[in-house]
């Protein structure tokens, strides 16, 4: 609200001045010079307007576009090797679990490889060693005599030591292992949904790609919606509001929010009917009412000037001189102005030259 201050008045005058000269021949005096002034119709260089009254709106505009709501940004989670294999194109069709691209980690590959192969020869040994200390351990029970058992329990002792190197090297490839499947699952990027492949970042290829960087996308077109990416959106959209989405002067849309993806950074808002004919990044606009006064005075935007401490408006005298009044307003909507006081129905002000009343 723009409280009022003391009136300012600020007049201009215009007047032309016309001195006529001119000397009569055969004449003894001269005539004396005549001084004339015109008042200049100021009221036909300006556009008027009436103060009428008006249902006077603040809206807050929020911009949406008609796009997929299911879609996937597919990106790798760690930053290990470069970036070699890429096994789809844009518009390519995708299957759930299908693998698309993957990072170049041979070297842990043939680790995973020469442990698996360590493994592998490791539980051999173990068996065997373990056979032999079975059968060692079957001799000492029977007859036999002093040095023939001090001689077996040293092989047993020795074939228990070998045992326990066989299992640690065992449990360190398998230990290893986990770590180097782990980081090989990351290396691959698959399909989180059946879709359509879009937006391949091809100057990621022969790269070490940053952890969380968008290689790809992938959409899915049989669900779209309008989509608002708008601060405002959040704020002034609740789940179940009903919408209209104004796409030009002539076109618009009824559409409900059915959804508030924080994560994502959106608004989704599902048409209540759908139109099928309505192309891709189709971009709408959604007026969200704030405040209103119904049937007040008002004045088109552009009649009302504003300042920090005042509002006011220029007007004309009766002789055509421009004045400035000041005002009060109220709400200031995007087209029109409530006028609280200062000013009665139906008098007329001065739109800002170059514009006029539709």
């Amino acid at each position: 609200m723009i409280m009022k201050q003391k009136t300012l008045n600020k007049m201009a005058c215009l007047g032309t001045l016309l001195i006529l000269t001119g000397a009569v021949s055969g004449c003894s005096k001269a005539e004396v010079p005549s001084l004339k002034i015109n008042s200049e119709d100021v009221a036909s260089e300006y556009n008027m307007v009436e103060v009428d009254y008006n249902d006077v709106v603040l809206e807050e505009q929020i911009s949406c576009l008609y796009s997929q709501i299911d879609e996937q940004l597919l990106s790798f989670s760690i930053e290990k090797g470069e970036l070699t294999h890429i096994y789809v194109s844009d518009g390519d069709s995708v299957k759930t679990g299908q693998l698309l691209a993957k990072l170049n980690v041979d070297d842990l590959e043939k680790k995973l490889r020469d442990n698996e192969d360590l493994i592998e020869q490791s539980e051999l040994l173990i068996n065997e060693t373990q056979k032999l200390i079975d059968y060692y351990e079957s001799l000492i029970n029977g007859s036999i005599g002093l040095k023939r058992r001090e001689e077996i329990e040293f092989k047993i002792s020795d074939a228990s030591q070998q045992l326990d190197e066989l299992r640690n090297t065992k449990e360190t490839c398998e230990r290893e292992n986990i770590g180097f499947k782990e980081i090989i699952e990351q290396s691959m990027l698959y399909a989180g949904m059946d879709g359509t492949v879009s937006n391949i970042n091809k100057a990621l290829v022969g790269t070490r790609p940053s952890k969380g960087a968008t290689v790809m996308k992938i959409i899915n077109t049989d669900h779209c919606s309008f989509v608002s990416k708008d601060e405002e959106a959040f704020e002034l959209l609740e789940i179940g509001d009903s919408v209209r989405i104004d796409i030009s002067a002539d076109k618009f849309y009824s559409a409900t929010v059915i959804e508030k993806d924080r994560t994502n950074g959106r608004v989704i808002m599902d048409l209540d009917e759908p139109d099928y004919s309505l192309k891709m990044s189709t971009r709408g606009t959604i007026n969200v009412e704030l405040e209103r006064a119904d049937h007040v005075l008002s004045l088109p935007r552009d009649a009302v000037h504003t300042t920090e401490d005042m509002a006011y408006v220029y007007m004309l005298s009766e002789s055509g001189v421009r004045e400035l009044k000041e005002i009060e307003v109220g709400i200031m909507g995007a087209k029109l102005v409530e006028i609280k006081s200062g000013l009665l129905p139906y008098e007329q002000v001065i739109l800002r030259k170059g514009m006029r009343t539709t």
